[in-house]
């Protein structure tokens, strides 16, 4: 009897160690926003849009100061249950945070890229709780998009290649004037009959 445990013990340590075959290791893709994507903006590339000041319609002046950007990541995961692996696609985001040091209010930007079919890159501008969404492509006057208003005339001064924006794609709320050169241009705040200039040398 103690001689068919012993067989039968020796038997299962000999299955229990037998090495499992070996596994493909899952994949992860990393895609970063490019120079040329970041600079669709002016808030990562140039340090001149360190400190924004817009003033109102009421005579109202708002400052904010950059203090920080910081950068994470979208993921996306590709699993398809015929393969014997993940794959993990990471997108980009990069995040401008600033402070209000004049005035009352908050702005901020994040420019995040998305999508591993269909490559795509969103803009979010947030001024004063009013939130923007913008796709990048509307820059882009070949698109055909309703967005791109071209050349504009806003308070005397006349700006290249813009775009204009509604606050959750709302056309009756606030609106929010941008080009590349100079981001966020002009607001209207809707419910306060606000309208908000950037002021740049």
């Amino acid at each position: 009897m103690k001689q068919k445990l012993l067989l039968l013990y020796i038997a299962f340590s000999f299955f229990a160690c037998k090495p499992e075959p070996d596994r493909i290791p899952d994949k992860h893709n990393y895609n970063y926003l490019t120079a040329e994507q970041l600079a669709k903006t002016p808030y990562f590339t140039n340090p001149a849009f360190d400190t924004l000041t817009y003033v109102s319609n009421q005579n109202d002046t708002v400052v904010f100061a950059k203090t920080r950007v910081d950068s994470g990541w979208y993921r996306e995961i590709d699993f398809n249950p015929g393969v014997e692996f993940t794959t993990y696609h990471y997108y980009q985001q990069i995040s401008a945070k600033y402070q209000t040091i004049k005035g009352e209010g908050s702005f901020g930007v994040v420019h995040i890229l998305r999508n591993y079919e269909t490559t795509s890159e969103i803009i979010k501008v947030q001024f004063k709780g009013i939130n923007f969404g913008i796709n990048a492509n509307w820059f882009d006057s070949s698109f055909g998009y309703n967005y791109y208003i071209g050349d504009t005339l806003i308070n005397g001064n006349s700006y290249n290649q813009t775009i204009k924006v509604f606050a959750n794609s709302d056309i009756t709320s606030s609106t929010l004037v941008l080009n590349t050169v100079l981001g966020a241009i002009f607001i209207n705040e809707v419910s306060s009959n606000t309208f908000w200039n950037l002021l740049k040398d």
